[in-house]
C-alpha cells in the first residue's frame, strides 16, 4: 500500500478533511504503521492518539523514519506528510485491516465475549483445539498472546487495531488454521473489529462493568457494545443464565446458527445442558447433554462457573468437528494462572483469582464459601484507578457478605492515591479491615495473621507482574509468586 493508497482508503471509509503530503513520498511504499513512535521504522505511519499523547512524539517518530502522520488535528511539522481525519480509532483499524491484507478472512476466528470467564474459556478452547490440529491455534486472550511468531504476556483483553490486525496476520503466515480470542466490549465501542468476521462467537455472562467516564457512560453502553460482537459471528453460542438474555438473544437473531446452554432446570428450552456437578478430589466433575446424549467431563479449574466456561468450550469444540477424546483431555489437563489457584501450607490455603468485578466477586465467594464452609474467609483486593468506580462499592459489598476480615491494596493505580482508593473502598465494606498500601507487605501480612484454618483470597492480579502507576508499568512479583513463596514449608 503506497501512501496516496492510503490517503483513498481513509477519506473512502470516514473521511479526510486535509492532506499535506511530504516532497514526492505519494507512492512510496508503506512498510509499516504504528501509533508507539519507538516502534515508528523507515517509510511508516506514525497514527496520533491516545489522552496522554505528546506532541514530542511525533519528532521521535519521523526521526525514526516515519514519512507521514495520520491524526484527528493539524500538526506543524516537516520532513514527514500529514492526514487529517475526523475519528482517528476508525482511521487505524481501516488502515490495519487492508495493510495486513483483511488476514480475518483467511483463519478460522473463534471470538469470546462478556463480563466473566473469557480467559479462561479461550483457554479451555485453545488447548483443545492444539490437541486436535498439534499446535496450530493463535491465541489473544488477556493473560497471554501467541500468533506461531510471538508467545508474550498481553495486557489487553482485546489488543488495539493495530497489533489485532498484526497479530492475525502473524497468524495466517504461521501457518496457524485457527485464532481465538478474547472481545471486550472496549472492542466494538472503539472499532477495533469493525469489519472482523468470526466463524464462532460466544456470549458467557453479562453484569454492570466498565462504568466510567473513560469507558462505558452507563451500563446500556456496556451492553449495547457486548451486544454489537454477536452480529459479526456465524455461529452464536449463548449462556441461557445470562442476565440481559432477551437483548443477548435479539442481537444474535440473524446469525446463521444459534445455540444455547445452561443447567439442568433449563434443559427444555436449551440444546446442550449440564447436570450432576460434584467435587472429586482435585476435579470438578459434571455431565453434559447434548441432543440427548450424555458425556461426564472433568476439569481441575474449580467453581461451579467453570462449568459454565467448561460448556462453551465443548460446544465450540464440537462445532469445528474435534474428536470427543481430545475435547475430554482438553477440558481435564486445563489450568489457568492466577484463575482459582490454590496454595496450601499446613492448615492455611491461599487461593489466587483474577476476580475484579461485582458478577467475578459473587462467583468466586459462593465457590469458597462451598468448599471451605467452617474457614474463616480473608479477602485482600483493591481498585483501578480512573475507570470502573461503579466496582469499588459493588466489589466491597460482595467481600463483605462473604468475607470474615478485608485488606485493601493496591491495584494498579495509576495517576489516583492508593491510599485515598483504599478509603474509598472502606466506605462500603461492613467487617473489620485494614489498610496496607504496599500489596506484597499485604499479602504477608495477612497470611501470618490469619487462622490455622484460614482461607487467604488474592484478588484481580493473578498473574500480572506489574503494578499500572502514573501510565508506567512498575514490576510486581505477582500474587501467584508471592502465593507460591509463603506457603513453602520452611
Amino acid at each position: 500500500m503506497t501512501v496516496k493508497e492510503l490517503i483513498r482508503l481513509l477519506d473512502n471509509n470516514g473521511g479526510v478533511t486535509k492532506t499535506v503530503v511530504y516532497e514526492n513520498t505519494n507512492d512510496v511504499e508503506i512498510k509499516d504503521i504504528t501509533y508507539n513512535s519507538k516502534a515508528a521504522t523507515k517509510d511508516s505511519v506514525f497514527f496520533v492518539k491516545g489522552a496522554n499523547f505528546k506532541v514530542e512524539y511525533i519528532e521521535d517518530a519521523i526521526n525514526r523514519g516515519a514519512i507521514l502522520v495520520v491524526a484527528e488535528k493539524e500538526y506543524d511539522i516537516d520532513k514527514a506528510g500529514v492526514i487529517v481525519v475526523p475519528n482517528i480509532r476508525r482511521a487505524m483499524v481501516v488502515a490495519a485491516e487492508e495493510f495486513f491484507g483483511k488476514a480475518y478472512s483467511k483463519i478460522k476466528m473463534v471470538g469470546l465475549t462478556g463480563t466473566k470467564g473469557k480467559t479462561t474459556t479461550a483457554t479451555y478452547i485453545h488447548n483443545i483445539l492444539n490437541l486436535e490440529k498439534g499446535e496450530r491455534t493463535a491465541l489473544l486472550s488477556t493473560i497471554e498472546t501467541y500468533t506461531g511468531k510471538r508467545c508474550e504476556e498481553s495486557h489487553l483483553s482485546t489488543p488495539e487495531a493495530i497489533e489485532l490486525q498484526r497479530y492475525i496476520a502473524e497468524s495466517v503466515e504461521s501457518d496457524l488454521e485457527y485464532l481465538v480470542m478474547e472481545v471486550s466490549s472496549q472492542a466494538t465501542k472503539t472499532e477495533r473489529i469493525l469489519n472482523t468476521e468470526y466463524d464462532i462467537g460466544m456470549f458467557l455472562n453479562i453484569s454492570e462493568d466498565h462504568i466510567s467516564p473513560a469507558e462505558h457512560p452507563n451500563f446500556n453502553d456496556y451492553l449495547n457494545s457486548k451486544l454489537e460482537f454477536l452480529k459479526k459471528c456465524k455461529t452464536v453460542i449463548v449462556n441461557y443464565e445470562t442476565d440481559q438474555l432477551e437483548a443477548v438473544m435479539d442481537a444474535a437473531k440473524n446469525a446463521e446458527k444459534l445455540i444455547t446452554f445452561g443447567n439442568e432446570t433449563l434443559k427444555d428450552k436449551v440444546e446442550v445442558y449440564y447436570t450432576n456437578v460434584h467435587r472429586e478430589n482435585e476435579y470438578l466433575v459434571f455431565d453434559l447433554v447434548d441432543n440427548g446424549d450424555k458425556t461426564t467431563f472433568k476439569t481441575r479449574m474449580m467453581g461451579d462457573f467453570n462449568v459454565q466456561n467448561a460448556t462453551a468450550a465443548i460446544i465450540t469444540a464440537r462445532m469445528l468437528g474435534v474428536k470427543e477424546e481430545n475435547i475430554l483431555k482438553g477440558i481435564e489437563m486445563t489450568t489457568v494462572s492466577g484463575r482459582m489457584n490454590v496454595f496450601r501450607r499446613n492448615n492455611k490455603t491461599v487461593i489466587v483469582d483474577y476476580a475484579h468485578n461485582k458478577l467475578s466477586f459473587e462467583k468466586f465467594f459462593e465457590a469458597v464459601k462451598k468448599d471451605y464452609p467452617n474457614s474463616e474467609i480473608v479477602a485482600l483486593f483493591g481498585a483501578p484507578g480512573g475507570k470502573a468506580y461503579g466496582r469499588r462499592q459493588a466489589m466491597a459489598e460482595v467481600a463483605s457478605k462473604y468475607a470474615d476480615k478485608i485488606y485493601l491494596t493496591a491495584d494498579d493505580p495509576q495517576f489516583e492515591v492508593v491510599k485515598d482508593i483504599c478509603k474509598e473502598l472502606a466506605t462500603y465494606i461492613t467487617v473489620p479491615y485494614e489498610i496496607i498500601e504496599d500489596r506484597k507487605q499485604a499479602i504477608e501480612y495477612a497470611f501470618s495473621n490469619m487462622k490455622e484454618d484460614g482461607v487467604l483470597c488474592l484478588l484481580a492480579k493473578g498473574e500480572d507482574r506489574y503494578q499500572q502507576v502514573k501510565g508506567q508499568l512498575e514490576d510486581y512479583e505477582s500474587d501467584v509468586d508471592i502465593a507460591k513463596n509463603i506457603t513453602k514449608e520452611v
